[in-house]
């Protein structure tokens, strides 16, 4: 079962992709935005006498300052995924930096080329690569280019540089059409080689998942069988080697096929997520582990594969690393989404626990919606949605 609509090609970005890539580029990241905040007082040191307007030039650094917060902010970990809106808002800021900068020089403007406005856009739209998609990037680097080249032909008539005013438009808008066309190929090119890759690894874990399940059930069947083999066929063969059949031997006849009935009921009214921590379980015999799945709906078991295999995940992990002594999973689905709610019971210090499951976090911060992580006493709880 597919709650949400499929992510469409032109909404696919490194971070949904592969959310460990994107985590690793956050270094990239956060000194590409202190590069942009440091370029303008750097840029002012040899060119402040350009400066007619004060009080524009301090707008245009506050709007620098909120997008640059903007994708610092986005690409915590800590923080969902990058949506839509914020991302527009963090556009319109760099627009109104390229407005309010320019009107800054307003009549004192000498190189358009050097401003420092278009070098710094240039500069956060490689930085939001990761986060991103590349249609959305080469959308804005054209909007951004031409507002930059529009700015340019209204400076050329207070210019101090004597050129045509075609020439500022082209000089003033270079540097955000150069890296800014680099920044959604460059999106473009990793989103494509993940995806191939995404789409080919997927294809092996279903054959996998299909050998798994033969598996499964073979392990349902022993249960069977070993119950058979240990009260069943013992009891048959001393009714076989009786005279008589008695009362006790009638209560113990009733009494094994109450507990047949009860296997047998069992295993077919588990749900996926029971029997997916059954089997988890089973794999840690040495372990005490109480683990209880909290799914009516059986919803974990019309999930598509790359939901399931993100569940089995973080319990074969819970389990290995933080030697959880309790699991707990809800599943269900509010407004059309499915919604995960995933309790871990651990020994050892939260914080420690946390840490221990960074990665995985980082995973599931990028293949889900609204993922958040908090704290009860003795428990790690982790919830999410997946939104597309």
């Amino acid at each position: 079962m597919n709650l949400d609509p499929p992510i469409s090609s032109s909404e696919v970005t490194l971070e949904r992709l592969d959310p460990l890539s994107a985590a690793a580029a956050r270094p990239v990241t956060t000194g590409a935005a202190l590069l942009a905040l440091v370029l303008p007082p750097l840029t002012l040191l040899s060119r402040g006498h350009e400066v007619t307007q004060p009080l524009w030039l301090i707008v245009s650094y506050a709007a620098l300052g909120g997008a640059a917060w903007l994708l610092l902010d986005r690409s915590r970990s800590t923080r969902p995924v990058w949506t839509a809106p914020s991302a527009q808002v963090f556009q319109v800021l760099l627009m109104v930096m390229l407005v309010t900068a320019a009107a800054a020089t307003a009549g004192a403007n000498d190189l358009v080329r050097d401003d420092w406005a278009p070098l710094v856009v240039g500069v956060l739209l490689v930085a939001s690569t990761p986060y991103r998609p590349a249609r959305e990037i080469l959308f804005w680097t054209i909007v951004h280019t031409l507002l930059c080249a529009a700015l340019g032909v209204i400076q050329a008539p207070s210019a101090i540089t004597d050129v045509p005013a075609l020439t500022l438009a082209v000089t003033g808008s270079f540097s955000i059409a150069v890296m800014g066309f680099a920044a959604a190929a460059y999106a473009r090119s990793l989103t494509s080689s993940t995806q191939l890759w995404h789409d080919r690894a997927w294809q092996s874990a279903a054959a996998a998942a299909l050998e798994h399940r033969s598996g499964v059930a073979r392990s349902v069947q022993q249960r069977r069988v070993s119950l058979l083999n240990r009260e069943v066929v013992p009891y048959l063969q001393r009714v076989v080697n009786a005279d008589g059949i008695g009362d006790d031997d009638r209560e113990e006849a009733r009494r094994l096929a109450r507990s047949i009935r009860t296997l047998l009921v069992s295993d077919v009214e588990k749900t996926w997520a029971q029997l997916m921590l059954d089997d988890l379980v089973g794999r840690h015999p040495r372990l005490n582990i109480t683990a209880v799945a909290d799914d009516p709906d059986d919803l974990g078991r019309r999930a598509v594969l790359e939901r399931r295999t993100l569940l089995r995940a973080l319990a074969a992990i819970s389990v290995e690393r933080l030697s959880a002594t309790g699991l707990a999973l809800r599943l269900s689905t509010p407004e059309g989404r499915l919604a995960v709610r995933w309790e871990v019971a651990t020994p050892r210090p939260l914080p420690d626990a946390h840490r221990e499951l960074r990665s995985m976090l980082e995973l599931i911060r990028g293949l889900t919606l609204r993922s958040s992580v908090h704290e009860l006493p003795g428990r790690l709880v982790i919830e999410f949605e997946y939104g597309y």
